[in-house]
Protein backbone atom coordinates (compact mmCIF):
# COMPACT_ATOMS: atom_id res chain seq x y z
CA UNK A 1 0.00 0.00 0.00
CA UNK A 2 1.39 3.80 -0.83
CA UNK A 3 2.74 5.61 1.97
CA UNK A 4 -0.05 8.60 1.37
CA UNK A 5 -2.86 5.79 1.28
CA UNK A 6 -1.59 4.48 4.65
CA UNK A 7 -1.49 8.11 5.97
CA UNK A 8 -5.10 8.87 4.96
CA UNK A 9 -6.20 5.95 6.52
CA UNK A 10 -4.54 7.11 9.63
CA UNK A 11 -6.00 10.40 9.64
CA UNK A 12 -9.47 9.12 8.97
CA UNK A 13 -8.98 6.54 12.04
CA UNK A 14 -8.14 9.64 14.10
CA UNK A 15 -10.88 11.52 13.10
CA UNK A 16 -13.79 8.77 13.59
CA UNK A 17 -11.62 7.94 17.08
CA UNK A 18 -11.94 11.25 18.37
CA UNK A 19 -15.39 11.85 17.27
CA UNK A 20 -15.86 8.81 19.87
CA UNK A 21 -15.42 10.73 23.02
CA UNK A 22 -17.09 10.15 26.15
CA UNK A 23 -18.76 13.48 26.15
CA UNK A 24 -20.23 12.84 22.67
CA UNK A 25 -20.91 8.88 23.49
CA UNK A 26 -22.69 9.77 26.86
CA UNK A 27 -24.91 12.58 25.21
CA UNK A 28 -26.00 10.25 22.53
CA UNK A 29 -26.97 7.66 24.81
CA UNK A 30 -28.95 9.87 27.40
CA UNK A 31 -30.38 12.43 24.97
CA UNK A 32 -28.47 15.42 26.90
CA UNK A 33 -26.12 17.67 24.93
CA UNK A 34 -22.30 17.92 25.82
CA UNK A 35 -22.95 21.13 27.25
CA UNK A 36 -24.97 20.08 29.65
CA UNK A 37 -22.73 16.84 31.14
CA UNK A 38 -19.72 16.23 32.60
CA UNK A 39 -17.88 12.94 32.91
CA UNK A 40 -17.25 13.00 36.75
CA UNK A 41 -14.24 11.04 38.80
CA UNK A 42 -14.78 7.63 39.24
CA UNK A 43 -12.79 4.15 40.13
CA UNK A 44 -13.06 3.56 36.70
CA UNK A 45 -11.28 7.15 35.83
CA UNK A 46 -8.52 6.01 39.11
CA UNK A 47 -7.75 2.35 37.31
CA UNK A 48 -7.42 4.07 34.01
CA UNK A 49 -10.29 2.26 32.42
CA UNK A 50 -11.12 4.05 28.58
CA UNK A 51 -14.53 1.76 28.34
CA UNK A 52 -16.53 2.78 31.31
CA UNK A 53 -17.04 6.09 33.07
CA UNK A 54 -19.79 8.14 35.28
CA UNK A 55 -21.20 11.38 33.85
CA UNK A 56 -23.98 14.00 35.42
CA UNK A 57 -26.15 16.07 33.71
CA UNK A 58 -29.23 17.54 34.86
CA UNK A 59 -28.40 16.63 38.67
CA UNK A 60 -28.67 13.17 37.38
CA UNK A 61 -25.43 10.66 37.40
CA UNK A 62 -24.92 7.97 35.16
CA UNK A 63 -22.85 5.08 35.00
CA UNK A 64 -21.57 4.46 31.37
CA UNK A 65 -19.85 1.15 29.58
CA UNK A 66 -19.24 0.81 26.02
CA UNK A 67 -16.86 -1.97 23.96
CA UNK A 68 -13.41 -1.24 22.95
CA UNK A 69 -14.48 0.34 19.03
CA UNK A 70 -16.85 2.50 20.77
CA UNK A 71 -19.39 1.41 18.40
CA UNK A 72 -21.78 0.37 21.20
CA UNK A 73 -22.71 2.45 24.46
CA UNK A 74 -25.06 1.91 27.37
CA UNK A 75 -26.11 4.39 30.02
CA UNK A 76 -27.76 3.87 33.27
CA UNK A 77 -28.74 5.89 36.12
CA UNK A 78 -26.36 4.92 38.66
CA UNK A 79 -26.63 3.66 41.56
CA UNK A 80 -24.90 2.89 44.74
CA UNK A 81 -21.89 0.67 44.07
CA UNK A 82 -21.81 0.82 40.84
CA UNK A 83 -18.55 2.36 40.88
CA UNK A 84 -19.75 6.05 40.39
CA UNK A 85 -20.76 7.02 43.87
Amino acid sequence: MPKSSRAFLLVCAAVVAGCATPERLTADAIGCGTRELEIVPSVYQQRGTKTAWCAVCKDKRYHCVTNASRSRVECRESREGDGCR
